[in-house]
């Protein structure tokens, strides 16, 4: 059974990645991840844990995106949740100056961790062609 307490514990999870992403703050980022994180971007290959999501993120701040996040569900039980929903992405590309966007559907899976704490453990998104810019 669902319990509507820990589905707004998910939505604030996924609100504080949020700002700390829309911030360009890796290290606020990797903090909301948990150790065995797994990033399915539609883009790059598969990143598991910490220091290969780190890299990619790297890279991925230098086109300091910004994102929004449209929530179509979120489901919560007992120590994992998991939101999901549609994003937009805004960025600027580096070397030129010109504008980069992105939109696409998102999963976000959490994990509550020993200490209580809700973390990131798996993030998948794709680019289906019902959303859009």
């Amino acid at each position: 059974m669902m319990n509507k307490d820990l589905t707004e514990e998910i939505r604030n999870a996924l609100n504080q990645w949020l700002v700390a992403f829309n911030s360009n703050d890796v290290a606020s980022v990797i903090a909301l991840y948990d150790p065995e994180i797994v990033f399915a971007n539609q883009s790059n290959p598969i990143a598991i844990g910490i220091p290969a999501v780190q890299e990619g993120l790297l890279k991925s701040f230098a086109v300091k995106p910004k994102l929004s996040f449209k929530e179509e569900q979120i489901i919560a039980v007992d120590g994992l949740g998991y939101a999901a929903g549609q994003y937009k992405m805004t960025g600027t590309n580096p070397q030129d100056g010109s504008a980069i966007t992105g939109a696409g559907r998102v999963v976000a899976i959490f994990r509550k961790n020993s200490a209580g704490a809700w973390k990131l453990v798996f993030d998948m998104d794709n680019c289906p062609p019902d959303v859009n810019l």
